[in-house]
C-alpha cells in the first residue's frame, strides 16, 4: 500500500510521461524502484508507457 502523497506524486509523473512532458532522471528512478515493489504502480507505469515500450522490452 502506498501513501496518498506518494500516489499523487506517482500519478503526476505518469501524467507528464503520457503528455510527453519533461520527467527528470530522479523521477524515473523513483518510478522504477517503486514499480518493482508495488504491482499497482507497475501496472500504472505500463499503461502510461504504452504498448511500444512493452514490445521494446520483450525484443
Amino acid at each position: 500500500m502506498i501513501s496518498s502523497k506518494t500516489r499523487i506524486r506517482v500519478q503526476n509523473i505518469l501524467y507528464r510521461i503520457e503528455a510527453n512532458q519533461l520527467v527528470t532522471l530522479e523521477e524515473r528512478i523513483f518510478l522504477n524502484k517503486l514499480s518493482s515493489v508495488s504491482s499497482v504502480v507497475s501496472k500504472w507505469l505500463i499503461t502510461a508507457l504504452g504498448p511500444e515500450a512493452s514490445s521494446i522490452d520483450n525484443d
